[in-house]
């Protein structure tokens, strides 16, 4: 185990390294001033245009150019490019988006990130609305550590702005097409252009279709379809030369099919039970396990035709009702669809002083299959369908004076959510009690619902003074208010549970009523009814010293809060519904950006320690009925340490060279939680669920003449994640033993792309491979109470590219 003590010798050695290296080569390349480099990145970190190496900040920042060479398509994708950014995929289509060890692996629509995305600083707060961000965009910014002055609450792991492309001054068009393996066709295009002298506008599509990736290892069947469908409609109106109105209207469907889950074990196998004998305990003990490749998963579509008792090891799998329709006989698939409005007006007040105003509504709804207990059974099949509409509303006014920086606003946002989800336990071991009751009608069948309402404003600012040329101070807080109401249960559906729930607890519950139980044993009616109102101060101080060379030092001490949540959960007993209160992070960081040699070359290095207080987390809480069932709790006291390497190197023309990593240790300090056996245990030592200790990226591009007016290409990136563990018990402790079943292992994957640039024609065609070894890795690993299931990431693809500009 590597020591604190050890983690800052490195970190502070690799900084000093930086800076030792950096005045002796800068000597050497001369002091005189060239032009503006073309490669020099632009970022608004701070609201603000501003050279990334002068904003005392981690951050990875990258082109809209670039992501669409990488085939980056979505948030999920932006690991290839981050080094300590990894993004779970979950079955019910809400992403997790995890930060130098910073995320909440929570899949309710209503739970708030830790990580949050914005698109040209309007914020995406729930992260099932993230999914079609990254769409004709001008670039990526992703900011590290909390961010919670300028950003707002639910950043305490950073934050993720997409600067989407903005109408021309001239007519402009262009689009990349791309065909690959499983028949995916991205095409994506753009028309820009003045409309009059003073209005602009930008019109954008983007369509993806694929077919199947994914194989039945039982039957002949296929999975993995892609639908989808984005647009972006945008209107830059500028009467004047102080006024500026910017009209944004985008959206996006997804059709798509769900993913299926890879079966590793049956849940019996480890915590035998008494169902654990029954024909449906037997069933998952002989169903075959999924083969250890990427492509092979099994699911079903409805209810075996012939009842339980004909279940055993030679069962014909292709002997399921494909016909039976409702919430349980339908393909896995999602019928899901997203649009949003917004208007920001920047108004010149003076030569110093604009007024920014941001506002903005979205709506997402959501209806979409899962199936993801890896086999043909019943036994966690869900429905899930839900909302979210959300308000929005930023003021502010910024100033920019001689030396000094100043920023103070105010933000409101309003959001309703729902979020039902129906489930099918009709054929899994848990659903056996069902069978030793008379009368009971055979299936077991749930719904569980979240409907919450949430309000918040807050009041912010910041301030940029600069004390020397060279000596920078920074200084901001945010006051925030929030306001949550929560009402929800678990729910009987037609009759299927409410007989045996009746018979077990003594209770009188009606077909579609309510059965979590309070502490009584008696079941809420008709719901839970709960509040969660919090406050808090979010802060930030720094300083920036900026040597003649322009490498820049920084260091940095900011405290974030992610806001309390209520869960979405088919639970017994309404402890199930506790909500968990905000959680915060304190962070120190110090840091260097040294550009080297006219920027040829540029090194960056950071040391980070988080201190977090309450981190929120899904662990294990009592049941009545299952013993334990998973649900949200609190880690009083834990910590993030870690170090962050980047190089930049352009050592020849054409020739581009990137190198990133972050290494991290995460420790619970302090937790005594409930093990699946309902026992209790002290769970410190253990680290955190996903977040591999080494994340590391690479890429490097050759472009060279081959004739008079053709470039060639080559590229090859890697991507590297280290081994992590998708549960609290990661670690053998003197009272825990690791589980190995939610093990992650490590991999590493490499991209190839080739082909010609034409610059005079705007035109770019190559081929690419992606996942080059067909590495076979997971994203996740769940317990489903019937099984262990693996979802896979993709395997190798290939396929040509055509990129063209007009």
């Amino acid at each position: 185990m590597v020591s604190s003590r050890s983690i800052w010798m490195l970190g502070s050695s690799a900084l000093a390294l930086v800076a030792f290296a950096t005045p002796v080569i800068a000597q050497d390349a001369g002091v005189e001033e060239s032009a503006p480099d073309p490669n020099v990145i632009i970022v608004t970190a701070n609201k603000r245009d501003q050279n990334i190496l002068d904003v005392g900040l981690s951050i990875t920042a990258e082109s809209g150019d670039t992501l669409i060479t990488r085939g980056i398509g979505s948030p999920t994708d932006l690991g290839k490019i981050v080094p300590g950014l990894t993004v779970q995929p979950s079955p019910f289509n809400t992403p997790v988006y995890t930060l130098r060890g910073v995320g909440f692996y929570e899949t309710t629509l209503s739970a708030s990130p830790t990580v949050a995305v914005y698109v040209d600083e309007i914020q995406l707060p729930f992260s099932a609305t993230t999914r079609g961000a990254a769409f004709d965009i001008e670039r990526v910014e992703v900011l590290k550590g909390p961010q919670g002055t300028l950003f707002g609450q639910n950043t305490t792991g950073g934050a993720i702005n997409y600067v989407a492309a903005k109408p021309t001054d001239t007519f402009t068009t262009g689009g990349t097409a791309s065909f690959g393996r499983f028949s995916t066709f991205d095409v994506q295009g753009f028309v820009s252009g003045p409309i009059s002298d003073t209005l602009k506008a930008r019109v954008a599509l983007r369509t993806v279709q694929s077919g199947a990736w994914q194989k039945s290892f039982t039957r002949n069947d296929e999975l993995g379809k892609m639908d989808q469908l984005q647009g972006r409609v945008q209107l830059l109106w500028e009467p004047t030369d102080s006024v500026r109105l910017l009209l944004n209207a985008n959206g996006w469907t997804d059709n798509g099919d769900t993913q299926a889950a890879q079966i590793q074990s049956d849940t019996c196998s480890v915590t035998p039970a008494p169902t654990c004998g029954s024909p449906a305990g037997i069933a998952f003990a002989s169903y075959p396990r999924a083969p250890q490749n990427a492509r092979a998963a099994d699911w079903g579509y409805g209810i075996y035709r012939n009842g339980f008792n004909d279940f055993n090891a030679a069962t014909d799998y292709s002997q399921f009702d494909y016909s039976q329709r409702g919430p349980f006989g339908r393909r896995p698939r999602r019928d899901d669809r997203f649009y949003q409005i917004s208007l920001r007006a920047d108004i010149d007040l003076s030569d110093v002083l604009t007024l920014t105003s941001i506002t903005a509504y979205s709506d997402y709804k959501t209806d979409s299959v899962q199936d993801f207990d890896g086999t043909v059974f019943a036994s966690v099949d869900t429905n899930t369908s839900g909302y979210i509409r959300d308000f929005s509303q930023e003021i502010r006014l910024s100033a920019t004076l001689e030396r000094v920086n100043i920023i103070v606003g105010g933000n409101y946002n309003k959001a309703s959510t729902f979020d039902r989800l129906f489930y099918n336990f009709s054929q899994g071991p848990s659903s056996d009690p069902l069978f030793t009751i008379p009368g009971s009608p055979q299936g077991q069948l749930t719904f569980n619902y979240s409907d919450q309402d949430i309000e918040a404003f807050a009041l912010f600012g910041n301030v940029e003074f600069m004390l020397t040329d060279s000596l920078t101070l920074i200084g901001g807080a945010r006051y925030t208010k929030t306001d949550r109401d929560f009402q929800g249960c678990t729910n009987d559906y037609q009759g299927g549970t409410a007989v045996w729930w009746n018979t077990l607890f003594g209770t009188n519950v009606q077909p579609n009523g309510c059965i979590t139980l309070d502490a009584t044993l008696t079941p809420f009616n008709p719901a839970v009814f709960d509040q969660l109102n919090e406050d808090n101060i979010s802060w930030n101080v720094g300083v920036n010293y900026q040597t003649p060379g322009d490498t820049l030092f920084y260091g940095r001490v900011s405290r974030g809060y992610k806001s309390g949540s209520f869960p979405t959960a088919s639970v017994a007993s309404g402890l199930g519904y506790t909500p968990v209160t905000q959680e915060s992070v304190t962070a120190y960081e110090f840091g260097i950006k040294a550009p080297i040699a006219d920027r040829r070359l540029e090194l960056t290095a950071a040391a980070f320690y988080y201190d977090y207080k309450d981190k929120q987390l899904r662990g294990r809480l009592p049941d009545p009925v299952f013993g334990t069932l998973e649900g949200l709790v609190q880690i009083p006291k834990s910590r993030v340490q870690g170090i962050e390497l980047s190089m930049l190197a352009r050592p020849v023309d054409g020739l581009r060279i990137s190198v990133g990593g972050t290494y991290i240790d995460t420790k619970i300090k302090e937790f005594v939680g409930f093990q699946p056996d309902a026992t209790t245990a002290d769970f410190a030592g253990q680290r955190f669920p996903f977040a591999p200790k080494l994340t590391a990226i690479a890429d490097a591009e050759y472009e060279f003449p081959v004739a008079s007016s053709v470039n060639a290409f080559f590229g090859v990136s890697a991507t590297h994640n280290g081994k992590t563990s998708s549960t609290l018990a990661n670690s053998d402790t003197a009272t825990i033993n690791r589980d190995a079943r939610f093990d992650m292992r490590s991999y590493t994957l490499v991209d190839l792309r080739a082909g010609i640039n034409v610059p005079d024609s705007n035109l770019r065609v190559g081929a690419f491979v992606r996942n080059l070894g067909n590495v076979y890795y997971w994203t996740n690993v769940q317990d489903n109470l019937a099984s262990v299931t693996r979802f896979a990431g993709m395997p190798r693809t290939y396929g040509l590219q055509v990129t063209w500009r007009y």
